[in-house]
């Protein structure tokens, strides 16, 4: 980048002159084995490779779309399109050919309009099956990606990228019709990669091991291209590999010797739920040096829970680093110091939640040099009082540049405070000592009688005190009842339990619950089969969409209970819920 340092792709030749032999990326196959390695220059090669054969199609500035799973073409195909300076759309082969799994990827196709889909001779005939569902990708070409020879490599030519060219897209999860391309610059992403080697202390003999999903940018920002561009060794793992048994990460954190990884808050608790403790005697994690948790709201429970699990293995609890991040400012904005574990403070003088114990928050660190952050209430657009809760502003170089052909969503969320231009994050928090302390999201906030309740609050009692809800199997939410704001929940039921349970008493106990913890009784429950509750593609609850579905009918609960009557069974809730 001539206006600014090294582009990462600048950086990434450079590893590949000074230790061309050196490991860079391991992929484990189903037995655990790095079946699939590539050394730096290896690497280096393949990406001019796959960079030259775009760049004869004169291609600069045009979209590629990535529809693969996680692989060693995933990555090449990647950095092939940023080296040829063309802009990557990370994204993934949907589940099915169901309808709902197909709108999020022909509305993210209607986006970014994509001239061409890389993928592999395995995929090539499954994909082809898939564009004939999907005319938004219908003229897009076609890239096999390990059809290309390494030969090509030498007739690739550096393109001038500077640090405001468009570097990928990262879409969001946004509305399944309409996602947001999060506009990533070559400048923005190496901004925010010294921004994670600083505040990990993250360097080139560390090992990260990361099954996080390529396509999103904890994943794709942190877990691959942070050691990439601090010339370390990154070992990757199917995120299905990790969801069907989450022994395996560990495992392979003990058997490479992994020093980073980490993932969301859910990770964490997968592994304290579903790990026998006698399958641990054979793991050695004293290698594991931090331990990152982020994406969702952060759990004290869940990390002290997790780390006494582990204390056996060798793990430490002061290797937990919970931060904090989003795709608008392309991946980090706060992290912990390295080697201090967690902290935590107590909810209660900053934002009173009725009769139940206050909440313990978590710190999620500070910012990094050369970014700022600015709580700032939402309303009046001024800076609060300090230890008073209100929404995250940012800035810095690693604020992206908006939203790919969404202005009026790039005007609203990228604005200007005091001259300097600010990411809205439409996250809340308060500030204490330095470091942010998360609360919320501002659209997930449910107002009754002017009161504000944050519906993690309501989901983290109710998982705890009424069985057999579960972390991060439960979502709460806004309801109009009489014309009136109230307290809607919706709640998973395992397939054991939905057997045996009685609805309505369990309805009335979640009702009961929410009552104890904020004085207000729920006034619709949604019992939900399992695995329906919505969410992100990093695991995130979606409330307002759960909200959303249950009033379109798109969600079947097993039974709901409203205004004290049972309706079983309920495939619409119509007219009864608000989105918020």
């Amino acid at each position: 980048m001539q206006d600014r340092e090294p582009s990462f792709v600048e950086r990434l030749r450079g590893h590949a002159l000074a230790c061309p032999d050196k490991v860079a990326i391991r992929v484990l196959d189903k037995g655990q084995r790095a079946v699939d390695t590539l050394t730096y220059a290896e690497l280096d090669t393949r990406a001019r490779a796959i960079a030259a054969f775009l760049q004869r199609r004169e291609s600069h500035g045009e979209r590629a779309l990535l529809l693969l799973p996680t692989s060693l073409s995933y990555v090449t195909g990647f950095l092939g399109a940023l080296y040829a300076g063309v802009v990557a759309v990370p994204a993934y082969p949907p589940e099915s050919q169901r309808r709902q799994h197909l709108d999020r990827l022909a509305g993210l196709a209607r986006g970014a309009q994509p001239r061409f889909v890389l993928t592999t001779t395995r995929e090539l005939e499954r994909l082809r099956g898939l564009l004939a569902l999907l005319p938004e990708l219908q003229s897009a070409e076609l890239v096999v990606l390990d059809a290309l020879e390494d030969a090509r490599a030498d007739a690739y030519v550096a393109p001038e990228l500077r640090a405001s060219t468009l570097a990928f897209l990262q879409y969001t999860s946004g509305s399944l019709a309409a996602p947001k391309g999060v506009m990533v610059s070559h400048g923005n992403l190496v901004a925010n990669e010294h921004a994670i080697a600083r505040a990990l202390e993250f360097d080139q003999d560390d090992v990260m091991m990361t099954w996080l999903p390529l396509y999103h940018d904890m994943g794709l920002i942190g877990g691959l291209l942070q050691p990439l561009f601090a010339r370390a060794s990154v070992v990757l793992m199917s995120p299905l590999r990790f969801l069907e048994r989450p022994l395996r990460w560990l495992e392979a954190i003990s058997e490479y010797r992994a020093t980073v990884s980490g993932g969301p808050d859910f990770a964490y608790r997968m592994c304290v739920d579903r790990i026998d403790p006698a399958a641990l005697a054979k793991l050695d994690l004293t290698s594991w040096r931090l331990a990152f948790c982020g994406s969702e709201p952060i759990r004290a429970s869940t990390l002290v829970a997790f780390s006494e699990r582990l204390a056996e293995t060798g793990f430490s609890s002061s290797a937990l680093y919970p931060c904090y991040g989003l795709a608008e400012a392309t991946l980090l904005v706060s992290g912990v110091k390295r080697g201090g574990g967690m902290r935590v403070v107590s909810q209660d003088a900053t934002a009173p939640v009725g009769s139940a114990p206050a909440p313990l928050l978590v710190s999620c660190g500070a910012t990094p040099p050369e970014h700022r952050v600015a709580i700032v209430d939402p309303s009046s657009q001024l800076r609060v009082v300090a230890g008073q809760i209100g929404e995250i502003w940012v800035s810095g170089p690693s604020i992206a540049l908006g939203y790919w052909g969404d202005a009026a969503a790039t005007e609203a969320t990228f604005v200007q405070l005091g001259g300097v231009r600010h990411l809205r994050t439409g996250d809340l928090c308060f500030e204490r000592a330095g470091e942010l302390y998360i609360t919320g999201r501002l659209k997930d906030l449910i107002i009754v009688r002017g009161r504000n309740i944050v519906p993690q609050d309501v989901e983290d009692f109710l998982a705890t005190h009424v069985s057999p809800l579960q972390l991060g199997r439960v979502a709460a939410f806004s309801v109009q009842t009489d014309g009136a704001e109230a307290i809607g929940v919706a709640a998973e039921v395992s397939r054991a339990a939905a057997r045996t349970m009685r609805p309505e008493a369990l309805c009335e106990a979640i009702s009961a619950a929410v009552h104890d913890c904020v004085e207000e009784a729920a006034r619709l429950v949604a019992l939900l089969p399992h695995g329906t509750l919505p969410r992100t593609s990093s695991g995130k609850l979606q409330r307002s969409t759960c909200a959303a579905r249950l009033e379109s009918g798109e969600l079947a609960p097993l039974a709901v209970y409203r205004d004290g009557a049972l309706q079983m069974p309920r495939p619409s809730v119509a007219g009864s819920v608000e989105a918020v």
